[in-house]
């Protein structure tokens, strides 16, 4: 069962770009630290495109960036600077909204996740963030799974390796101890 949508509204810190975002008033945000996100500070949800619409004239006072592959678009206000929101990279079919230009209240909880967008690839492969672009009803149940199994196996071997990371310590303690026995 999909959760409540409700319309959020947002914007930049002018005013001159307004928008409003359908989205649940629960949602899961993704803090990167990709050469351009580590610089803004960016931590943002993403969205389907259709859930997103600018407002009045706001079209008119927006820029956009675009490096690397050119896939993502930065857009942000000629005025005032601010990037309120963004197609990425990670879902060029949707919407990135950044979570600190949305009016207070409407939102009840934020989850956050971190993206290592400086393994890009890697991350995007492990995170299933490519699923936050698509409605609930698209997404095929086996591509849930997968995507679940493959989140479950990479937290197996996370741990898996900070067990052998604390057998090394402790074998390299109990080597050190004995070498100290035999001066």
């Amino acid at each position: 069962m999909e959760p409540k949508l409700v319309v959020h509204n947002g914007g930049c810190h002018c005013r001159k770009v307004r928008w409003h975002v359908l989205a649940p008033t629960s949602v899961v945000a993704w803090k990167c630290n990709c050469s351009d996100c580590s610089m803004r500070g960016n931590t943002n949800f993403v969205v389907p495109h259709e859930r997103f619409e600018l407002l009045g004239d706001s079209k008119g006072y927006l820029t956009t960036y675009t490096f690397g592959t050119h896939t993502a678009k930065h857009t942000f206000c000629k005025v005032c600077g601010i990037a309120s929101f963004y197609t990425p990279r990670s879902n060029p079919d949707g919407i990135a909204v950044t979570l600190r230009c949305l009016d207070p209240g409407t939102l009840s909880d934020v989850e956050i996740r971190h993206y290592d967008g400086k393994n890009w690839e890697n991350s995007y492969n492990q995170t299933g963030i490519s699923l936050c672009s698509k409605e609930q009803s698209a997404i095929d149940s086996t591509q849930q799974q997968s995507v679940s199994a493959l989140f479950i196996y990479y937290l197996f071997i996370s741990e898996a390796l900070q067990r052998v990371k604390k057998w090394i310590i402790v074998e390299l303690e109990i080597t050190y101890c004995r070498n100290l026995i035999k001066e």
